[in-house]
C-alpha cells in the first residue's frame, strides 16, 4: 500500500475508533442495567458488535471530513478523542450507579461503581499521556501508542469483567407457611396521586378539608420519601409490595426491544440522559404489564391470609398475561380497565356492569360541579369524571355481599390537575400572589382537594365499626424551580404547572383501629406502607420486606397487645385452610 493509502486508512480508522469504543461502553452499561439479560459469549459479542459498529459509523461520518484532507490530524487527535470517550464513559458509569441505586441489585451497583473507578483511572492516565505529548510537541512513539491502545482495550474488559463477576446471591428458599385466620379490622387503602401535605395542611387549617382535618387530629401522618428517579409504575408497585424496584422487578414505565438480541428479550432499563430509547431501540416501546412484577402485592398477601379483597384502579394490578384472574383478589378493576382493556376486570362478568357507572359531565347535578366554576377546563372535567367513575365503583364493590375485608383504590385525577395548576396554588398560598390567572389555578387545586375530602368522608362512612383507613401518595408535587421559574419570568407568564422530577415527598395518613391520635410517624418511606398495614391488621411481618413498621403511628395499648412477630416470607405463603 502506498504512503497516501496508508494515511487515508489511518484517517478512516482514527475516525471510526472513538465511536466504536463508545459503543462497547454502551453495550457494557446495558448489561449492567439489565441483569436479566443472558450474559454469555454470544449475547455479549452481539451487543458489542451492534453498538460498536453503529456508533463507529456515526463517529466516522462526523470526524472523517476533518481528518481526510489532512491525515496527520488523525494521529494527533486520536489520543484526545479516546481520552474524551473514556472520560465520558467514567462519568456516565458513576452517574448511572447513583441514579439507579434503588433500581439495581446491590451487587450489580457495587460492581458498577468499581467499573467507574477503573474507567476514571484509565481516563486520567490517557489524559496525562496525551497532555505530555501535546505540551512537548513530541510524536507518539511505539510505547505511547501501545499504552493508549491497552487502556482502551482494558476499558472494555473492565465493563465486561465487572458485569460477569455478578452472581445473584441465592439464599435458602423460604418455607411454605400458614397462619390461622381471626377477625380483623376492615382495611381501606386510598391512593391519591401527587397528594402532598403542602396542599393538605393549609387547606385543612382554613377549614376547607374537614375529613382531612379529622385524619390529622385523630390519626397519624407522615411525609413519604419518594423514590428517585421518580417513575410512576415502580413507585406504586413499591407501595403495594413493600419492596424496592430491583426486588419487585418493575423498574420503568416502558420496556424496549433488545434489538441486538432479537425479539425474545427486552430492556427494562436503558441509559438515561443520552436519548438511548430513540436511537438505541428505535423507540420500540412495549407496555409494562403485571407479569413483570416478581413479588406478591399486599392485596395478594392479605387474600392468602383469609381476607376477602377488592381493588379499583391500582397500577399493574391486572392478572398477568395468560391468567384469568388475580390470585388472592375476589373482585377487581385494574387501572388498565379504565383505559379500555376489559380483560383487566375480574371476574369477567363485572366488566359490563362496571361500564354502567361511567358518567358524562352533562349527567352531573349542578352541586357536584359548581365548586369548579362555570366553565372548568377540559383537564379538570376529564380528571373529575375519571375519578368519579372509580369512586362510584368503589362504593358499589363495598356494598357487595359477602363484604370486602380489604379494599384498595387509586384515584389519578389529582395528578392531572396538579400538573397543570399546582404552581398557581403554591404562589397563592405561600407567596401571596393575587393575579386572576394564578388565583383561578389555586382555586381549581383547592376545589379538587375538597372533592377528595368529600369522597374520603363518604368512604369512611361505608366502613365497618372496626376499620383502618390509609391515604397514601407515592410522591408529591412542587412548583416551578430553577431554570423553569426563570423561563416563566422571562416570558412574563405565571408559573402555573407543578413538577415531580425532584421527587417531592408523598404522604401517608392513617385513621382507625389502634392509631394514635394526632401523631406524626416521623421519617417514612414507600416500602414502610405494607409492613405497617400488616401490623395494623395483626399479621406477622415478612423478613424479606425492605420496609419497617411505623410503630409510632399506633397507640401504646395497641402495641402492648400486638407485639411484632415475623416470618421468613409471604412469597411462598399458603392460604389458610
Amino acid at each position: 500500500m502506498s504512503s497516501a493509502g496508508r494515511s487515508r486508512a489511518t484517517a478512516l480508522l482514527a475516525a471510526f475508533l472513538p465511536g466504536a469504543l463508545t459503543g462497547t461502553q454502551v453495550a457494557g452499561l446495558l448489561f449492567f442495567l439489565n441483569p436479566h439479560l443472558p450474559f454469555d459469549l454470544v449475547p455479549v459479542l452481539r451487543g458489542v458488535a451492534f453498538f460498536g459498529l453503529l456508533l463507529g459509523a456515526v463517529s466516522a461520518l462526523v470526524l472523517l471530513p476533518f481528518y481526510w484532507p489532512r491525515p496527520e490530524r488523525a494521529r494527533r487527535w486520536l489520543p484526545w478523542s479516546l481520552t474524551l470517550v473514556l472520560t465520558a464513559a467514567a462519568i456516565c458509569t458513576w452517574a448511572h450507579a447513583s441514579y439507579f441505586a434503588l433500581f439495581l441489585p446491590a451487587g450489580i451497583n457495587r460492581r458498577l461503581l468499581k467499573a467507574a473507578i477503573l474507567l476514571s483511572l484509565a481516563a486520567v492516565v490517557c489524559f496525562y499521556t496525551a497532555l505530555i505529548h501535546h505540551v512537548r510537541q513530541r510524536p507518539y512513539g511505539r510505547r505511547s501508542r501501545l499504552l493508549i491502545s491497552l487502556l482502551a482495550i482494558a476499558s472494555i474488559y473492565v465493563m465486561m469483567e465487572r458485569r460477569e463477576a455478578f452472581k445473584p446471591r441465592l439464599g435458602p428458599g423460604p418455607r411454605a407457611t400458614t397462619y390461622a385466620g381471626s377477625p380483623r379490622p376492615q382495611l381501606l387503602v386510598v391512593g391519591l396521586e401527587t397528594a402532598t401535605l403542602d396542599a393538605i395542611l393549609p387547606l385543612a387549617e382554613q377549614g376547607r378539608l374537614p375529613f382531612f382535618s379529622r385524619m390529622l387530629a385523630k390519626g397519624s401522618h407522615a411525609r413519604l420519601t419518594a423514590l428517585e428517579p421518580v417513575r410512576r409504575l415502580p413507585s406504586w408497585t413499591t407501595l403495594a409490595s413493600g419492596k424496592l424496584p430491583f426486588q419487585h422487578g418493575v423498574v420503568s414505565e416502558s420496556a424496549f426491544a433488545a434489538r441486538f438480541l432479537g425479539n425474545r428479550h427486552v430492556l427494562s432499563l436503558v441509559p438515561a440522559g443520552i436519548g438511548f430509547e430513540y436511537w438505541g431501540t428505535w423507540n420500540e416501546r412495549r407496555r409494562v404489564d403485571s407479569g413483570m412484577r416478581q413479588v406478591r402485592a399486599v392485596w395478594e398477601i392479605v387474600g392468602r391470609l383469609g381476607l376477602s379483597t377488592g381493588l379499583v384502579g391500582w397500577p399493574l394490578s391486572a392478572p398477568p398475561p395468560g391468567q384469568t384472574r388475580s390470585r388472592g383478589v375476589e373482585i377487581g378493576l385494574s387501572e388498565r380497565f379504565f383505559e379500555g382493556d376489559e380483560s383487566a376486570a375480574w371476574p369477567a362478568e363485572i366488566a359490563q356492569r362496571a361500564r354502567l357507572f361511567r358518567t358524562r359531565w352533562s349527567e352531573l347535578a349542578a352541586e357536584q360541579v359548581s365548586r369548579f366554576g362555570p366553565a372548568p377546563p377540559s383537564v379538570v372535567v376529564n380528571a373529575f369524571l375519571g375519578d368519579l367513575w372509580r369512586e362510584d365503583l368503589s362504593f358499589f364493590l363495598l356494598e357487595q355481599d359477602p363484604p370486602i375485608d380489604a379494599f384498595f383504590v387509586v384515584l389519578p385525577g389529582l395528578r392531572e390537575i396538579s400538573a397543570q395548576y399546582f404552581g398557581g396554588y403554591s404562589a397563592v398560598q405561600f407567596e401571596g400572589e393575587r393575579d386572576a390567572q394564578t388565583a383561578k389555578a389555586a382555586q381549581l387545586v383547592a376545589a379538587y382537594y375538597e372533592h377528595l375530602d368529600d369522597f374520603l368522608a363518604k368512604l369512611w362512612g361505608h366502613g365497618r365499626d372496626s376499620r383502618l383507613l390509609a391515604v397514601v401518595s407515592a410522591h408529591g408535587i412542587e412548583e416551578a424551580y430553577g431554570w423553569r421559574k426563570v423561563g416563566f419570568a422571562l416570558r412574563r407568564q405565571p408559573p402555573l404547572p407543578g413538577y415531580v422530577e425532584r421527587g417531592p415527598d408523598g404522604v401517608l395518613l392513617l385513621l382507625g383501629e389502634g392509631v394514635r391520635p394526632g401523631s406524626r410517624m416521623g421519617s417514612a418511606e414507600l416500602v414502610d406502607l405494607v409492613p405497617t398495614l400488616l401490623y395494623g391488621l395483626g399479621f406477622p411481618i415478612a423478613r424479606d420486606l425492605d420496609g419497617a413498621v411505623l410503630t409510632n403511628a399506633f397507640e401504646t395499648a395497641f402495641r402492648d397487645r400486638q407485639p411484632l412477630t415475623f416470618l421468613p416470607s409471604y412469597e411462598t405463603f399458603a392460604a389458610p385452610e
